[in-house]
This record gives structure tokens, sequence and C-alpha cells, in this order.
């Protein structure tokens, strides 16, 4: 049986037993994820599940209207990666910008305020995760919030399109933290199917993409999210009009197999 299905099939299951095991490679499309509406705020859970090397792994989209402000007191590591709009970030009494397509890593238990920035409406994705401490040799990227402004990010072109290295470094958590930024002209594919042994996740910020999992095609437009458990061979490629562009995000903790 193939180690994969669609968001929609993790409603259904068990949560007494299911939820212990590893979350299985998965593809979350944007058009199937359902929408809960508070006032001024829309929120799409994704993922809320263990994998193999983490606790638990949370995603999810959040859009913001107006003057509406979201505040944040998890104590866990997180990601917040913007999707559309700007955000205005409150942390530790010092206001930041984040603009559309930039990513912020935020230090576990520090307190973070979200505010729409120069637009009416902001969306955004927050990530989290729960993993023990990495070893205390190990430098970590700090106790600070680090913003990676996409405006500022090299672009690097290549023969199918190009890349943008947003980060590769120890955090609190995870003995690496490797991000980046890929650019696919219409047609081109990033590889032919591989496997590696760190887990990861694929935001879709641009055009229309597929990706093959397992032997088997998804195609997966803007906003979609995909997870890639450890040794599964996948691929993607550009499967629309134009360019298309997506987030990859790769971790490893103690727990990743050589």
């Amino acid at each position: 049986m193939k180690k994969l299905f669609f968001c929609i099939f993790i409603l259904v299951l068990n949560a007494g037993y299911a939820q212990h095991l590893p979350h299985p490679s998965a593809v979350f499309e944007w058009e199937m994820l359902p929408v809960s509406i508070n006032g001024a705020v829309e929120e799409r859970k994704l993922m809320d599940w263990p994998t193999e090397t983490l606790d638990n792994f949370r995603i999810i989209h959040y859009s913001l209207q107006g003057s509406e402000t979201m505040d944040l007191h998890s104590g866990e590591e997180r990601l917040v990666l913007v999707s559309d709009g700007a955000l205005s970030l409150k942390m530790a009494e010092e206001e930041t910008a984040l603009g559309q397509r930039s990513v912020g890593w935020i230090p576990a238990h520090m307190p973070l305020r979200i505010a729409v920035g120069n637009d009416n409406k902001a969306s955004f994705f927050i990530i989290e995760w729960e993993s023990e401490l990495v070893d205390e040799e190990l430098t970590p990227i700090g106790t600070n919030p680090v913003l990676f402004d996409y405006s500022e990010m090299e672009y690097r072109e290549n023969s199918r399109g190009g890349r943008r290295a947003v980060m590769q470094a120890p955090t609190q958590t995870l003995k690496e933290l490797e991000m980046h930024i890929t650019t696919l002209k219409e047609g081109e594919k990033s590889h032919d199917p591989h496997v590696h042994a760190d887990e990861e996740i694929i935001l879709v910020l641009q055009g229309e993409v597929e990706e093959m999992i397992n032997g088997t095609p998804y195609r997966l437009g803007a906003g979609s999210v995909i997870y890639l458990a450890a040794f599964d061979p996948h691929g993607i490629r550009n499967a629309g009009k134009g360019n298309c562009e997506y987030y990859a995000i790769r971790w490893i903790t103690e727990k990743t197999e050589k």
C-alpha cells in the first residue's frame, strides 16, 4: 500500500492509535483545504501530527484583514512564511516588517504578535515543530528572531530557472534547518525522482506543479503544501503555464537516519 493520502483522509483516521504513527508522505491541495472563518481571520489547518523525527509538526495557514491582530505564545520554534501581502511582527517589544514570500525564524518561547502590514489583507503560514534540544556543542542560529527578506535574497539563475538560498544552519531543536526557493521555467523539472534521509515540505508560491511520490503524480496549485517522508521517492516539475516557484524546507534531527 502506498504511503500517501490526501489531507481529507486524515480527518477520518481513528485518533487513539493513529496519532502515534509517523505521518506518511501527503499532499494538501489548496482548493481542498477546509476554511474556518472567525471575524476577519481565515484559518486553514494542514498538518498537526508526529513525523518520523519530530514529536509533532504543525502547519496552519492564516489570512488577516484590516486591523486584526494575532498573538502566538507557543513554546515551540516556528517559521512565519508570508504567502501574500506583508506582515508587521512584534517580538520582544520590537516591531519589524516581513514582506511577501519572505520567511522568519522565531525562537521557542518568544511571544509573537502578527498584524497586517501596508495592505488591507495578508496571508501567511505558521510552521511549528516539537523536538528535543540539539547537542549543546552545536552552535544554533541564535536566540533572537532571524528574518529573511525575499527581495534581498540572491537569485542564481540556471538552465531550468533559478534558486534562492535562504538558510542552512542548526537551530534550537534541529541539527540542521535548510530552506531554499526554487523557480522552474514552464515544463521544466527540478530533478528526477530521488530519495533522501531527511524529511521535507514544499510550499507552492506560484504556478502549478506536479509532484511524483512513490510513482504517483499529484497536480497542485499555489498555496498547496507537500510533506515528504524520509526515503520516499519523489520529484517535482512545473506543470502549468509560465514560471512556478516554491519553498523547499528540510530538516535533520538526532533521529534522522544516516
